[in-house]
């Protein structure tokens, strides 16, 4: 038994009606997503982490999620894994006929025109009324944002380069403010011109070939390091809470530039 077949079979138990684990013989599609979304992520920390054991252990737990979705495919006699690997194997050597047939070598823009006619052929339609159409909407929204930015670069409807976001950046802040200056605030107005703001940065971020997802993430476990030393200056939350806006900022700069911080 090969180590495929070994955790088909591993899951094939644990669904078993009647022998099988209370929690995994009840799951379904829909009752893994949130499993299947929470795993994704901790295999990105584990690669940010840079820690080899660490992302090993992670995919691991990411292929569970697979192997669950498929075994239940198979209990309903719709698919099951090996399909799902051959069904794989096919597309990957059908859509890259510049490795498996003709050996040509093809820049980057031939590629991507080569992919898109080869998903044509495959029946699937880039375009249905919109050239966005094929924005997957279960994306995080701000990988829905950056594919429309390269939708619309592919139209020659973008910035010239990183400039141009950069002021449009500048000029949708100073809109905001502007809004939130205003005698009587209209929340709603506020809201649009943050969705402007937000959509000029990720923007900004697609031009200097940064994933603004990847780049918050790690601006938030920063933020919540440098926090969490702060902190220790402290015997309790409270002590911390009275101490005057002067004394955080003074010490949120020495913290900033503690060594620990860099510290893993």
């Amino acid at each position: 038994m090969n180590e495929l077949d070994k955790i088909i079979d591993i899951i094939k138990k644990l669904r078993d009606p009647v022998e099988g684990c209370p929690w995994d013989k009840k799951q379904t599609h829909n009752s893994l997503l949130p499993y299947l979304i929470e795993e994704t992520y901790e295999v990105i920390e584990a690669i940010n982490k840079k820690d080899d054991n660490d992302i090993k252990e992670e995919l691991g737990d990411l292929l569970l999620q697979i192997l669950l979705h498929s075994e239940i495919a198979s209990e309903e006699k719709k698919y099951n894994i090996k399909e799902i690997i051959n069904s794989l194997s096919d597309k990957m050597i059908r859509r890259h006929p510049h490795v498996f047939k003709s050996k040509k070598k093809l820049n980057e823009e031939q590629l991507t025109k080569q992919w898109k006619e080869l998903k044509q052929l495959e029946g699937k339609k880039i375009v249905k009324n919109s050239p966005y159409s094929s924005i997957n909407s279960y994306l995080p929204i701000m990988l829905q944002t950056l594919e429309i930015g390269k939708i619309s670069s592919n139209y020659k409807f973008d910035w010239k380069d990183y400039k141009g976001p950069s002021s449009k950046v500048k000029e949708e802040l100073n809109e905001v403010i502007h809004e939130q200056e205003k005698k009587k605030i209209k929340h709603g107005k506020i809201e649009e011109e943050i969705g402007d703001l937000l959509f000029s940065v990720i923007n900004l971020a697609r031009h200097v070939k940064v994933n603004p997802e990847l780049a918050l993430m790690k601006s938030n476990k920063k933020f919540i390091k440098r926090f969490n030393l702060m902190l220790k200056n402290f015997e309790n939350k409270q002590k911390f809470i009275n101490t005057t806006s002067k004394e955080k900022e003074k010490l949120w700069y020495e913290t900033k530039n503690c060594r620990k911080m860099y510290e893993i």
